[in-house]
């Protein structure tokens, strides 16, 4: 079973943060996923919610931001000596920075979830392209969405791109990848519910979930059985317990 961490490792470290970032970088896994929106002046941001006012001590869109404006925003981090400390919302380019080592290296994937369903961002699909492109991690990405028009403009656009195909339903994503091209099936780990999918496809099936807690809220860590998951055509997982599963190695 391939393991990505989930937005980083989010259940140590506050989401999509250069710090979640930071150290699932380190972790003997297959890749990252994280999320990008653009703000107000048409920057690329890593932020799973189109608001700010969940993960941050802002309120407000996204795209209702400055670069300025939502850098300035807070996210409680980790305590040093019972001290709060605080991080931010980084840029797409401030998370290549840390992680292209771990790519160039040892061939970290990053999966780029492009936020375009409550948003319509015009242009982001080929403002993230070139972006990668600039970075030399062409090889590195791969781009999801639950727009199905990103996907498949994305794929119109640049057909040697990797991407995968976002829905809750698996039926769904497979329904579409037999529609349109794709690379991958991103299924909720809930909805696994196509019997014998091994003999409808040959793609890899990377499933996520939305129980997993993120910090700092702390669960006991109850594994997954990957056997079962296997059974059902799973290869991968979107994981917040990403350390956990690579300490488990």
């Amino acid at each position: 079973m391939k393991i990505w961490a989930h937005r980083g490792c989010c259940n140590t470290w506050p989401e999509n943060t250069p710090e979640s970032f930071s150290a699932a970088s380190k972790l003997d896994i297959t890749g990252i996923e994280l999320d990008i929106q653009l703000t107000k002046d048409r920057k690329i941001v890593v932020i799973h919610d189109e608001t700010v006012d969940r993960t941050t001590d802002g309120k407000g869109w996204v795209k209702d931001f400055t670069l300025s404006e939502i850098k300035k925003l807070k996210i409680e981090s980790q305590p040093v000596d019972g001290v709060k400390q605080y991080t931010h919302i980084p840029t797409i380019e401030e998370v290549f920075e840390i992680l292209k080592p771990a790519c160039i290296n040892r061939g970290l994937l990053i999966n780029i979830e492009i936020k375009s369903s409550v948003i319509r961002y015009d242009g982001i699909e080929e403002m993230i392209y070139d972006t990668v492109k600039k970075w030399g991690l062409e090889k590195n990405i791969i781009y999801s969405s639950f727009n199905p028009f990103t996907i498949v403009l994305m794929k119109k656009n640049h057909p040697d791109v990797n991407a995968g195909i976002l829905f809750d339903s698996e039926q769904l994503c497979l329904e579409f990848s037999q529609m349109f091209p794709v690379d991958a099936l991103h299924p909720y780990i809930k909805m696994l519910h196509v019997d014998n999918i091994r003999s409808k496809t040959n793609l890899p099936i990377r499933a996520w979930n939305e129980e997993e807690p993120f910090f700092p809220v702390k669960k006991p860590f109850e594994p997954y059985n990957f056997a079962e998951l296997e059974k059902l055509g799973v290869t991968d997982i979107f994981t917040n317990y990403a350390d956990k599963y690579a300490e488990c190695r």
